[in-house]
């Protein structure tokens, strides 16, 4: 008996398939997904939390921010109770921000809570939004991105702003993608890793094909949902290609980065400030090496610098200062009240002169080891003023979060104070406006966080070496996550006045102690860091980061990170230095031909000059959108009731 070669017959599968042709299934021209187990709704939230977490750093698992989005969409597009979808959908907000903020939670746990409440809201709108596209039909590919970038755009600015997570920082390292974000800002490419999972959602919930008189052809919306998707990404691709191959960088300054390692608890420090202190200069040190390159300026992280070393109390005249004056100073010298009506002007005044001496002698030790390095140091530190429009007794003095530079003298001879604080952290608002308020609010920061003022001025310092000169703007720690704010630093009346962002932080306080008793660092530090990567493009600058704990490094005006501190491989919770100088060396790992250089950019960008104008629109159209979504459900009640 003969045996068949083939399993199946070909003839057979050519005739069963030109029949499928000509009356292809029902199930393809209808919508797909119907969800009835409120299970399957809850398990496709959760999925789209696990898969957006680890989209971000310091997983990078950056492909699956182009469908994160998808299982949370479909549970709302194919749940059949909608009341259930739309408490999944918001839930799934409060179980990301819990898990990924938790870092918080050691600092102040109320704000923690509050926090994640607050985020979850955006989540909650989002999904009200989103259901209520899905029921009219409306394009994801479209509806989403603008949903999305809109509550991006606002949870910037809203209560101080909290630009954390947005689907941009996890693309950071997708160098060709982001270059958009010289026009658009972050949210370009936010809108267009929406923009993907939108289209995905797309094809998961609508009919892929229609009838036609040739039989079955891909639905319209599909096409056009495949198709945008397809050139934006082709579009965004080519222009990363054009900007990447332009020549515009070149030499910028040798910069020296001093990291060291002292967490932070609502105790205190690790270390004294003497300690501290003595530490940088050790390290600083290192830099002068017999026969090697020197640098040109040395920066350290934020606070690293004793307290009230600004020229207004180096320069102070104690003399002058009686009774609340002097007393209120001492307070903010030495602690609480504890000079109120106990000792007498003068043993108060003798006590502060012995202060003051000591901060003149340490800010000496920095102007000896200027001269000793011959370049300029930029250091942080917090720093005390005296408040000339007092709103009661204790108000006399103020606080503020300040950058020095140092130029072999033994005072600052610049300073800027962080001008865009962290509210319910370095200040709690309403202090002038609603002063009982305040007082409430002030009762859940932990009183070791003591209230900060902000500064009132922006300040570039200037950095002349062999005939040349570079402008430096600083922002401090929080404030570097802003766009607008480092824009404000780079740009004015039109031009380009900075030359490089010199990120000073302290990322201490997000260090954790396990069983072990040793200090572990978490993952703020690496989202931190990539959100300079968006600074750098979006103002076309190098950035360089000196961060206590955390991870200090330079990066490229094209937003690549081409050197970080690394000492056996570990970036985080480790005291190194780094020399930006394009030399090779033990302590450097860098991904670039030029290597660890900084390389100053003349481009000016598109985003330096007109702001935030994508999201701006974004925002206008989402608006446009949701009012025709109220008159369209107004419409229909009324012709109900009619």
């Amino acid at each position: 008996m003969v045996r068949r070669r083939h399993g199946v017959n070909p003839a057979k599968v050519k005739l069963a398939a030109s029949v499928i042709e000509a009356n292809p299934p029902l199930e393809i021209f209808q919508q797909r997904l119907e969800l009835r187990r409120r299970w399957s709704v809850t398990l496709l939230n959760l999925l789209s939390v696990v898969l957006l977490t680890v989209s971000f750093a310091p997983f990078d698992c950056w492909f699956l921010g182009f469908v994160a989005l998808v299982p949370w969409a479909m549970a709302l597009a194919g749940g059949m109770h909608r009341r259930w979808s739309l408490l999944c959908g918001t839930l799934a907000g409060t179980v990301f921000w819990a898990a990924n903020l938790y870092w918080l939670s050691w600092i102040t746990l109320a704000g923690y809570a509050a926090s994640v409440v607050y985020l979850s809201a955006y989540w909650f709108l989002a999904a009200v939004i989103v259901l209520a596209s899905l029921r009219r039909n409306w394009p994801m590919w479209l509806v989403l991105p603008i949903v999305w970038v809109s509550l991006e755009y606002v949870r910037a600015y809203v209560i101080g702003g909290f630009p954390w997570f947005f689907l941009a920082h996890s693309q950071y390292a997708q160098t060709r993608l982001i270059q958009i974000a010289d026009v658009t800002g972050q949210y370009g490419v936010s809108f267009f890793v929406a923009m993907v999972n939108g289209a995905m959602v797309d094809l998961m919930v609508h009919p892929l094909f229609v009838r036609s008189r040739r039989g079955a052809r891909l639905a319209h919306e599909i096409f056009i949902s495949l198709m945008a998707t397809a050139l934006t990404a082709a579009a965004l691709l080519g222009y990363g290609t054009w900007r990447l191959s332009q020549q515009t960088q070149k030499r910028g300054p040798i910069i020296g980065i001093v990291q060291q390692a002292f967490p932070i608890s609502l105790h205190g420090r690790s270390a004294g400030p003497d300690k501290i202190l003595q530490s940088h200069i050790r390290a600083s040190e290192g830099f002068i090496r017999p026969g090697g390159g020197r640098p040109e300026l040395v920066i350290w992280p934020e606070t690293m610098l004793p307290g009230d070393l600004n020229p207004e109390m180096i320069d102070m005249d104690l003399t002058k200062l009686r009774g609340a004056d002097l007393r209120l100073l001492a307070e903010r010298t030495f602690g609480p009240a504890v000079w109120e009506g106990k000792y007498s002007d003068a043993v108060i005044r003798g006590n502060l002169q012995r202060e003051m001496d000591l901060r003149r002698k340490q800010a000496e030790m920095l102007g000896v080891l200027s001269r000793r390095l011959a370049c300029p140091v930029l250091a942080g530190a917090v720093t005390l003023h005296r408040n000339p429009a007092p709103v009661d007794r204790s108000d006399r003095w103020l606080r503020r979060n300040s950058a020095l530079w140092f130029d072999r003298s033994a005072r600052p001879t610049a300073t800027y104070a962080k001008m865009h604080l962290v509210p319910f952290s370095e200040y709690v608002p309403f202090k002038s406006s609603w002063p009982g308020l305040y007082r409430l609010l002030r009762r859940f920061v932990p009183a070791v966080m003591e209230q900060l003022a902000p500064g009132r001025r922006l300040t570039r310092f200037k950095l002349a070496r062999d005939g040349q000169v570079w402008r430096l703007a600083s922002p401090i720690c929080y404030e570097g996550t802003f766009a607008r704010v480092c824009r404000a630093m780079v740009v004015q009346n039109g031009r380009k006045t900075v030359d490089i962002l010199a990120n000073l932080s302290n990322d201490g306080w997000f260090v954790w102690e396990w069983s072990d008793r040793r200090q572990h660092a978490s993952t703020e530090h690496a989202q931190h860091l990539v959100q300079y990567c968006f600074r750098a493009v979006e103002n076309r600058v190098p950035v360089v980061r000196a961060v206590n704990t955390g991870i200090s490094g330079s990066i490229d005006s094209n937003g690549r990170i081409v050197a970080v501190v690394n000492q056996q491989g570990r970036r985080k919770m480790v005291a190194g230095t780094l020399l930006l100088d394009g030399l090779p060396g033990d302590d450097k790992d860098y991904k670039l031909q030029h290597g660890p250089q900084v390389l100053v950019d003349a481009r000016l960008s598109v985003y330096s000059l007109a702001g935030d104008v994508f999201a701006v629109t974004v925002g206008l159209v989402a608006v446009a959108m949701v009012i025709m979504l109220g008159w369209r459900r107004l419409k229909v009640k009324k012709e109900v009731n009619a």
